[in-house]
């Protein structure tokens, strides 16, 4: 049997290469609702098409069959509907849409999302008029579309886009725009790799094949997709309505992402039966609002049951701005098991130099109250574990290495000084943390010599994924041509075997 090591070097495999959760996030998106509209708009008609090619693309607006909502094309990637650049059409009977697209446009349909703003007032044929808002959308497939291609839209294509989104934004791709996608094969390559991987997570998750989640799942009578279907816009629904009101309280955010969804891992993990969850995250100039709930499970979906975590993270440049000098401090709320909650806070100070990325972390003692309402705590100086990590890349191959102290450890004293830095960037120089950082083995074949809690290592490269730790606990992952995921395990990265459990 797998030990508990390797389930937990491959749950964070899965994670990173499917998901959850950005950066390291502690969070998991199933769904992504950007902007939308709340009532019938007349769209302004695209500029006539150039008479010498047309490339044309059609499909269905799928809940039941939607009828009158707008679909366009996000070539600047901003999420914004442009009337004046980004063609448009409107869903008509059976939720028929057609566009006539011109060499140039159809250059950019592969690199664009899809959206559908479906209005308050438009027709879904199985439910009738709507009453609620809801968008949905086609994540961008990067390989050119062909003459009269078929895309059907529905709730099932809007979960692609949102966790390929979530993905892109955690590895700091950012927006990706039609512009950016000619000019970058690389990034282009990588999108692929992201929608296969994002593809292989919904296959598993809904136990449907790629061919139904793009299907015309009404037209094939397929109960289990529609079924499916059905409880996502639900979610969508309530995500859209939220997020409205977060808009109103932020009207300055730079981005405002709500999710509404189920999760029965997260429910076996809590203890819950089909419950509802929803993930808000708010992104300010220089600082990151987040909140993860059980909802009650209402029709509106949108009264707080029990509140499950919240993060609050600050950043701000810090030191040597030649050295790319970044300071984030986060403060921690979590949920315990008796319903009481518990409060810490982490703060990290990065810097990179010749390629490498070098960081400094502190992570204090939580605090816990009696409520969520209580629970406070500023302290920063007395951290209970510190790590040093690293990253860089060469010939195409990442490289990343953590080590982590505690306080049995020697090196848990060093650099005594870089505890709650916040106000010592006059004190302080980069240069004593990077020399400092670069006495240690973070090279892949390097042994860790310094004493640790715990290391881990990882090499990312092509199709493969490469975990090892100090226990000596190595697994591979392999993506195959059919997209799944082949694991082996190893105890010494030369003789690989099939990981068991």
């Amino acid at each position: 049997m797998i030990n508990n090591n390797n389930k937990l070097i491959i749950s964070s495999l899965f994670t990173i290469s499917l998901a959850a959760c950005g950066g390291g996030s502690d969070t998991t998106e199933k769904l992504l609702t950007p902007e939308s509209v709340e009532k019938p708009v007349t769209v302004a008609k695209p500029a006539p098409l150039p008479t010498k090619t047309k490339i044309s693309s059609s499909g269905k607006v799928i809940d039941g069959y939607v009828v009158g909502a707008t679909v366009w094309l996000d070539f600047d990637g901003d999420g914004k509907f442009d009337q004046q650049t980004e063609p448009s059409t409107v869903s008509s009977e059976s939720g028929d849409y057609h566009f006539d697209f011109s060499e140039e446009q159809a250059a950019c349909v592969p690199y664009s999302t899809t959206y559908v703003d479906v209005p308050v007032g438009a027709i879904d044929l199985d439910l009738g008029e709507v009453t609620e808002a809801y968008q949905m959308s086609f994540p961008p497939s990067i390989k050119a579309i062909s003459d009269n291609e078929i895309r059907n839209i529905s709730p099932l294509t809007t979960v692609i886009w949102g966790q390929l989104r979530r993905q892109l934004e955690g590895s700091g791709k950012g927006n990706v725009t039609c512009d950016k996608l000619k000019q970058d094969s690389v990034l282009r390559s990588e999108i692929i790799n992201e929608i296969e991987n994002v593809m292989l997570n919904l296959v598993q998750h809904y136990n449907l094949s790629e061919e139904q989640i793009y299907s015309d799942f009404i037209a094939s009578k397929d109960n289990d997709t529609y079924n499916h279907a059905q409880s996502i816009v639900k979610g969508l629904k309530a995500s859209y309505k939220y997020k409205k009101k977060l808009e109103k309280v932020y009207p300055n955010a730079a981005e405002i992402r709500v999710t509404v969804y189920q999760d029965a891992v997260k429910d076996e993990e809590l203890g819950f039966n089909n419950a509802w969850y929803r993930d808000e995250i708010i992104y300010l100039n220089t600082e990151d609002i987040s909140e993860f709930v059980k909802l009650t499970d209402d029709e509106s979906l949108s009264k707080v049951d029990i509140i499950l975590s919240k993060f609050h993270e600050i950043e701000q440049p810090w030191g040597d701005q030649e050295l790319k000098g970044l300071l984030k401090i986060r403060a921690d709320t979590y949920r315990n098991d008796d319903n009481s909650y518990r409060c810490g806070n982490v703060e990290r100070i990065s810097f990179e130099q010749n390629g490498v990325q070098y960081e400094l972390g502190n992570i204090v003692p939580t605090v816990s109250f009696a409520t969520i309402d209580e629970c406070s705590n500023d302290n920063l100086n007395n951290p209970y574990e510190r790590s040093y990590s690293f990253r860089f890349t060469v010939n195409n191959k990442t490289y990343s290495t953590e080590l982590y102290f505690r306080e049995q450890n020697a090196e848990f004293t060093a650099l005594p000084d870089w505890i709650n830095i916040k106000d010592k960037r006059d004190t302080l120089m980069a240069t004593e943390l990077i020399s400092h950082l670069s006495s240690f083995a973070i090279g892949w074949e390097q042994d860790v010599l310094v004493d640790t809690d715990y290391w881990r290592k990882r090499l990312e490269y092509d199709n493969i994924v490469i975990d090892k730790n100090n226990e000596n606990n190595w697994v591979k992952a392999t993506r195959q041509e059919d997209n799944t995921l082949r694991y082996e395990c190893s105890k010494d990265g030369v003789v690989w075997f099939t990981c068991e459990g």
